[in-house]
């Protein structure tokens, strides 16, 4: 614990104030009648003295003990705090979900195997804008050159693995539901798909899987919706064609 120099310097004063009236008491202990009257005055100022010293010297003890009730309760404050700290970091880290483990460190290491997900996108397409005349005879088609194409895509964690893609498509505000394209079909109402799906990385964490699409319709509006369901883990179909032994003719 460190005092201020200013305590210090009182605490010195009053000893040394006490020191001397004490002395100085001891000294004129003879009755009042066969002293002298400068050795009465000389008590009298010892006593005096005696009386300052106290009051100082108290001070400096209060002085003391404040500082001292001080540090104890900046302590005491500290040691909370840490605690309250400590409590709010527990509470604010994350829990382990079923299936994982905490390692040696305490850290819960996610287990991957057998987790699956999945992540969609939604966007609309206009219709396509097609210039009829008045004396054009039969219905009006979207062509090529006019048709509304964009790329749809889904986000998905790196290490997963794509196990299907699946396109729906619905005037939007509708009473009806959502169409849902058949395995391998090239179109969904008016909605045609351009090739398979792509992925591409965005980051270290996560790539994207993409379909081209396009409204081939001449007057509604479509949302089209691609769900992309994933698992992590290795692919069992390459792990089996992996270890499947091989014919060698001798």
């Amino acid at each position: 614990m460190g005092l201020s120099e200013t305590i210090v310097a009182a605490i010195i004063g009053a000893l040394a104030t006490m020191g001397t009236a004490i002395f100085q008491l001891v000294r004129n202990r003879a009755p009042n009648e066969t002293r002298p009257k400068k050795n009465r005055v000389r008590s009298l100022v010892a006593t005096i003295a005696l009386m300052i010293g106290c009051i100082v010297g108290g001070y400096a003890w209060s002085a003391l003990r404040a500082v001292s009730m001080r540090e104890e309760i900046e302590t005491a404050m500290d040691a909370r705090y840490q605690k309250q700290f400590a409590e709010l970091v527990t509470r604010l880290a994350p829990k382990p979900a079923a299936g994982e483990a905490p390692n040696a460190a305490g850290t819960a290491i996610p287990a991957r195997n057998g987790d699956s997900g999945s992540a969609e996108a939604v966007v609309r397409l206009p219709a396509c804008h097609v210039n009829s005349q008045p004396d054009e005879v039969g219905p009006v088609l979207c062509t090529a050159p006019v048709v509304q194409s964009v790329e749809i895509c889904a986000t998905v964690p790196s290490g997963a693995r794509t196990t299907n893609v699946r396109l729906d498509a619905r005037v939007p505000n509708s009473t009806e539901g959502w169409m849902t394209r058949d395995a391998g079909a090239a179109t969904v109402g008016s909605v045609h798909v351009n090739g398979e799906a792509n992925e591409y990385p965005v980051s270290p964490d996560h790539r994207s899987v993409c379909l081209d699409v396009s409204n081939w319709s001449v007057t509604d509006t479509l949302a089209v919706r691609i769900t992309v369901d994933y698992v992590y883990g290795p692919d069992p179909a390459a792990a089996l064609t992996a270890a499947a032994p091989t014919a060698h003719t001798l």
